[in-house]
C-alpha cells in the first residue's frame, strides 16, 4: 500500500521558528511528507496562485498548514469546497484578535469570518495553546489538539554559574547586577504604543535601587524607539544587542536573571504564548509575567505573575518597579529552581508522539515507527 503524502506548509517562510517546528514535529512520521516555505519576496498574490496550482496538481491526502495567512488559508478553503482537500491548521494565534487589536474593529471583523471559514473546513486544528484550540472548535473546527511551541533541550539548558559570569563580563553587566531580559522582534505596534522591552526601559525610570541592568535582545523599527527613551544616566544599565543566532541567543538567556513576558490583557495576549517562553525555562530562567491563563498553566511556580495593567501604561511601570524593589535574591533563586522541570513537557519527545496520534487519526498511519524512535531517544 501507499505511503499517504502528506504537504507542510510555512506560510512565514523557509527560515525561521514555524519551519523548524514542522521539521522537528514531522520527523519520523510514516508519510510521504514535502516540506514548502512561502516566498516571503513574493507577493501575497502570486503565494496564493501557487499554492492553488500546487494543490490542485499534488491532490495531497493532507495538508498540514503552520500559520493562518491567506496566501494558503484562503486557497485551502477553495480546495476543500471544489474536491473535499482535507487540511489542518496549526496557529500561536487568534486571527480576528491580532488584527483587531493590531489594526482595528474593522480588520477584526473581516479576518474574524476568514478564521470561522478556515476552522470549520478543515479536517483538524493544532493550538499553541489550549485557549486557542477551545476557540477553534468553537469557531467550528470539527477536532483539535493543543500542541504548545517546543524546544531543543539539548541546546537550551542553564551552564555552569562560571560560564555565566564570564558571559556578563563579555556583555560588561557587572556580576551582582540582577538582570531583567526579553528576546523577541522588536516591532512596534502603533495601535498598542509598544514593542518588547518597553515596559523595562521605563520601569527604569521608576526603580529606587540600582542593581538592576535591563537586557534585550531583538531588532526591528521599535529600537531606535526603545533606545531614545533611555536617558543618559541609564545608559550603562541597559544592553541592546539586536539581532543574534540561535546559539547566542542561550548564552544571553544565561545572563539574565528574569526574562520577561508581558502580554496585553486583550483579545489578543490572553491567549497566547510567546515562542520564547520554553526556552526561557529550559535554560532555568524564572519568568515574570502578565496574569494571564499562560501563566499559571505553564510557568507557576516558577515565576510570578506581574502586576495587571498595559505595558504601554506610566502606571504599570511604577507598579513593575515597586514590585523590583522589593524583590529579593533568595526568591529569584528559588523560582529559577522550578524553571527546568517546567521546560520538560515542551520537549519534542513528549509534543511528537502526540501530534503523531492527532495525524494518525487523520490519516489511518502506523505509528509504531514513531513511538519506538521515542522509546530509543529517551
Amino acid at each position: 500500500m501507499a505511503r499517504p503524502r502528506m504537504l507542510c506548509i510555512s506560510t512565514a517562510g523557509p527560515v525561521g521558528q514555524d519551519i523548524r517546528r514542522i521539521r522537528r514535529l514531522t520527523e519520523g512520521l510514516p508519510v510521504d511528507c514535502a516540506i514548502w516555505g512561502l516566498d516571503r519576496s513574493r507577493s501575497r498574490r502570486e503565494n496564493m496562485q501557487a499554492v492553488w496550482e500546487r494543490l490542485r496538481r499534488e491532490r495531497p491526502d493532507l495538508v498540514y498548514l503552520e500559520g493562518t495567512g491567506i496566501a494558503a488559508g484562503l486557497p485551502l478553503i477553495r480546495a476543500a469546497r471544489a474536491w473535499g482537500q482535507r487540511y489542518v491548521v496549526s496557529s500561536g494565534d487568534p486571527v480576528g484578535g491580532f488584527f483587531r487589536v493590531t489594526q482595528g474593529p474593522l480588520y477584526g471583523f473581516a479576518f474574524g469570518i476568514y478564521e470561522r471559514l478556515l476552522y470549520r473546513h478543515s479536517a483538524g486544528f493544532i493550538g499553541w495553546t489550549p485557549y486557542l484550540t477551545g476557540a477553534a472548535l468553537k469557531l467550528g473546527a470539527p477536532r483539535a489538539i493543543t500542541i504548545e511551541g517546543g524546544v531543543d533541550l539539548e541546546t537550551f539548558r542553564p551552564y555552569p554559574e562560571a560560564q555565566r559570569r564570564a558571559l556578563r563580563r563579555r556583555y560588561g553587566i557587572p556580576e551582582t547586577h540582577l538582570v531583567c531580559g526579553v528576546v523577541g522582534s522588536l516591532k512596534w505596534v502603533p495601535r498598542q504604543r509598544y514593542c518588547y522591552g518597553l515596559e523595562l526601559i521605563e520601569m527604569l525610570h521608576h526603580l529606587r535601587r540600582d542593581d538592576v541592568t535591563v537586557l534585550i535582545v531583538g531588532d526591528g523599527d521599535g529600537r531606535p524607539r526603545l533606545e531614545a527613551r533611555v536617558p543618559d544616566r541609564l545608559r550603562s544599565r541597559v544592553v541592546f544587542t539586536g539581532r543574534v543566532e540561535e546559539t547566542e541567543v542561550v548564552d544571553l538567556l544565561n545572563v539574565m536573571d528574569i526574562g520577561f513576558i508581558t502580554q496585553t490583557l486583550d483579545a489578543l495576549g490572553r491567549y497566547r504564548l510567546t515562542t520564547k517562553l520554553p526556552e526561557y525555562l529550559a535554560a532555568g530562567l524564572p519568568i515574570a509575567m502578565s496574569p494571564i491563563s499562560g501563566f499559571y498553566d505553564y510557568v507557576y511556580p516558577a515565576g510570578w505573575a506581574l502586576p495587571e495593567g498595559h505595558p504601554a501604561d506610566p502606571a504599570f511601570h511604577r507598579k513593575l518597579a515597586a514590585w523590583l524593589d522589593g524583590l529579593r535574591r533568595e526568591e529569584v533563586r528559588a523560582r529559577a529552581a522550578h524553571a527546568l522541570p517546567r521546560a520538560r513537557r515542551f520537549g519534542y519527545g513528549v509534543l511528537r508522539p502526540r501530534f503523531a496520534a492527532f495525524i494518525d487519526d487523520l490519516l489511518g498511519v502506523d505509528l509504531s515507527e514513531v513511538v519506538s524512535s521515542e522509546k530509543v531517544a529517551h
